[in-house]
């Protein structure tokens, strides 16, 4: 089983405290909501795990490997939706993993956008884009702000059965919602940023 250690997680912006005290164990048998008031503190939740700023406390993962959709994203421009996709494979690309793209756009039925520029498209569908890209990530631990922004009621239920796989194949998963009563999972948990200084 995966888990993250985190003790005592300080996160300061100047003289803001936007992360005051965190302890916990996140493990890869729950899935994981963050939820706040505060625009920032999710999001900076994130970047303490990603290691992208500095914090106070301990972060202890083993060195997992994390995969990352951001809420908002800056798109390549004049890159076709399979370029982008391809871009985030490990292995170089062959008909078996062209398959696998194939099968995941005809999954969130937008197969006949793959030759299509993907800073032209819809809202919808590049949510529905970074969210292949991300789930094609080889990670041990997947971190989505907002993944259901744009999306429709049978792409939400895609999204939803991809991450209880993924779940149940031992990964670690955090979403990052406020609305995190419309995922239908039973062994979820809530984090609320708010509440960091009660230790939970």
């Amino acid at each position: 089983m995966k888990q993250i250690l985190i003790k005592n997680l300080f996160k300061y912006y100047g003289k803001n405290l936007i992360i005051n005290n965190y302890s916990g164990i996140l493990t890869s048998e729950n899935i994981y909501f963050l939820t706040s008031e505060n625009g920032t503190g999710k999001t900076t939740f994130f970047k303490c795990l990603l290691k992208e700023t500095k914090y106070q406390g301990i972060v202890l993962d083993s060195n997992l490997i994390y995969a990352f959709m951001p809420e908002r994203a800056l798109y390549p421009y004049l890159v076709t939706v399979i370029d982008y996709l391809s871009m985030f494979l490990e292995h170089e690309i062959n008909h078996y993993f062209t398959q696998v793209i194939d099968d995941f756009l005809e999954l969130f039925e937008i197969k006949k956008y793959k030759n299509e520029y993907i800073n032209r498209l819809s809202k919808g569908t590049k949510q529905k884009v970074l969210i292949i890209k991300t789930i094609l990530s080889s990670a041990d631990v997947y971190l989505f702000d907002e993944p259901l922004t744009g999306l429709d009621q049978k792409s939400r239920n895609v999204f939803m059965s991809l991450i209880k796989s993924l779940q149940e194949s031992d990964k670690i998963i955090i979403i990052a919602s406020h609305y995190y009563y419309e995922y239908p999972f039973d062994n979820k948990k809530v984090i609320d940023i708010c509440e960091f200084d009660k230790n939970t």
